[in-house]
């Protein structure tokens, strides 16, 4: 009988003493440590960066303190914390912080001692979140060549169904209010702590106040839009579904393309080589809602080649609505790319993708994939999709009550 063993069970196969840095806005980390000292023997540590991270996880024995220092000395400050206290797995969310990455060096200097592990969103959402050694999304150790997945179909079965992970915006948003309230009422204890996005309380109220707005002002017509897709009225469509602006996806791993840059050249190529007949459908990300609002971008570029009324902007028309009557999608390296496989279309990568190979993803260029785009095999993407779900995913979610929603292994006769 051959097994292939999640990273999950490796890690709490593997580990005694675990150490975690960043988490998920919220009190995932905290319900996580207990849940591992109760049902796995394991004692966990905790470093905090700031008030946010202190408020979520209080430091309430030895096993959790806060780092006051700056970047510069963290490793050397990691490095005596971990030898100190014989750590033998590191645990974030969001690998490539530069404190995670600081740590994730120290740990590649002595891996046979120490792992690292890293929490992202789900690959495949919304019932699923990713845990992965070494790193996530394009700095994954996933295989990619469709040869190995299409190997290992015998010792894959289809798992069962994710019990459903209510979501959503609003239970996110209320966590990350908080966290930045406290992240802002205590700057001046953590005055060297460098954060990854802006940390202004107000920007995110703005923001969210605006999204909450826009949502509500654009639902009568998208609605009325998403009707006129279904009814086929739209004809041969691709779409191109945007990420959030700051996403490390996007600024880490999208070949030194922006947002506004993937929108300027998506319009540049469809005006230049995309069939007349043709049209092209952007979908803003719901957690980007009230941060940005490429309207006016698309309105010029679409003025300037010509192609105005061959391209929508929408908002909140359900993806799948969207993936149903596509012809085919173009993103960066969004999971929205996964989506899209699920449903069958073509798909595009034009940044750097874990899932970017030949056999899931169209391997032509732009031009030639407006004007022919090649679907996924499906065999290789089953594959795949089976092998991430045993591998990589975990059915839960990190901002509402996780109640032991924990994978399963499984195995071939």
């Amino acid at each position: 009988m051959a097994t292939i063993q999640s990273y999950w069970q490796e890690f709490t196969a593997n580990t005694e003493r675990v150490l975690f840095l960043q988490g998920p806005v919220g009190p995932f980390f905290a319900r996580l440590s207990e849940y591992l000292e109760e049902n796995h023997a394991m004692t966990a540590y905790k470093i905090n960066f700031n008030g946010g991270d202190r408020y979520y996880y209080p430091e309430k024995d030895n096993k959790s303190l806060s780092y006051h220092g700056g970047i510069d000395e963290f490793k050397a400050f990691l490095k005596q914390y971990v030898e100190a206290n014989e750590i033998d797995a590191i645990v974030c969310f969001g690998h490539q912080r530069i404190y995670h990455q600081i740590a994730k060096e120290l740990c590649l200097e002595n891996k046979e001692q120490r792992s690292f592990w890293a929490f992202e969103e789900g690959y495949l959402r919304p019932h699923y979140i990713t845990f992965e050694k070494w790193g996530v999304n394009y700095n994954s150790r996933l295989m990619q060549k469709a040869e190995y997945y299409l190997s290992l179909q015998t010792c894959l079965e289809e798992p069962k169904a994710p019990l459903p992970m209510a979501s959503g915006f609003v239970p996110r948003a209320r966590l990350a209010m908080r966290y930045y309230y406290e992240m802002d009422k205590q700057k001046q204890e953590y005055a060297q702590y460098q954060h990854h996005r802006e940390t202004q309380i107000s920007l995110y109220v703005g923001a969210w106040l605006l999204s909450g707005y826009r949502y509500l002002a654009y639902r009568f017509r998208e609605n009325r839009f998403a009707r006129y897709v279904e009814k086929g009225g739209l004809g041969r469509f691709f779409i191109a579904p945007l990420q959030v602006y700051n996403d490390s996806q996007v600024t880490g791993n999208g070949r030194g393309k922006s947002v506004p840059s993937f929108i300027r050249h998506l319009l540049y190529s469809f005006a230049k080589y995309a069939p007349k007949e043709t049209q092209l459908v952007f979908k803003h990300h719901p957690m980007d809602r009230g941060f940005n609002h490429y309207g006016a971008l698309i309105k010029k570029l679409s003025k300037r080649y010509g192609i105005e009324g061959r391209v929508h902007y929408l908002f909140d028309v359900n993806l799948p609505t969207l993936m149903r009557e596509a012809a085919g999608m173009v993103v960066l390296n969004s999971t929205s790319g996964l989506s899209g496989m699920i449903h069958g279309i073509p798909v595009k990568a034009l940044g750097e993708a874990h899932y970017d190979f030949d056999g899931l993803t169209d391997q032509q260029t732009l031009a030639k994939f407006w004007k022919d785009p090649m679907r996924p095999d499906s065999n290789a993407f089953n594959a795949y999709r089976r092998y991430l779900l045993h591998k990589t995913q975990l059915n839960g979610n990190f901002y509402r009550d996780q109640s032991g929603k924990l994978p399963i292994i499984f195995s071939c006769e």
